[in-house]
């Protein structure tokens, strides 16, 4: 049986698209979206072995401490602010999904 411990929460933040299709332009504009991050971790028993709130405020310490707050992403994507999350927090999620404002994302998963 594989077993995983998830986090989900929202975070505010800005980003804009610099070189968005003509259909989407306004989207070259500095603009807000709730930002809903899950992160997933494997875990070897069933038992607590990764608490929820340390591991919410392990991801969301790292965003406010790179991206201020509300976070700045500048002209990051979904999946770029995904990466950042997979590479830069220890020990590393096994998977991370950044969404705006609940309606679409990416899913980053380590390895193949």
């Amino acid at each position: 049986m594989k077993i995983s411990m998830i986090i989900d929460f929202d975070i505010e933040g800005f980003h804009y698209y610099p070189d968005a299709p003509d259909e989407v332009s306004f989207l070259e504009n500095n603009h807000r979206h709730l930002f809903q991050i899950r992160c997933g971790w494997g875990v070897e028993h069933n038992n607590r072995e990764k608490e929820l709130f340390i591991y919410t405020d392990k991801v969301i310490n790292w965003l406010v401490s790179k991206y201020g707050s509300p976070c700045q992403f500048g002209s990051m994507s979904c999946e770029m602010i995904a990466e950042g999350i997979i590479l830069n927090i220890f020990p590393s999620p096994q998977w991370v999904e950044v969404f705006e404002d609940g309606k679409g994302g990416a899913r980053i998963t380590k390895g193949n």
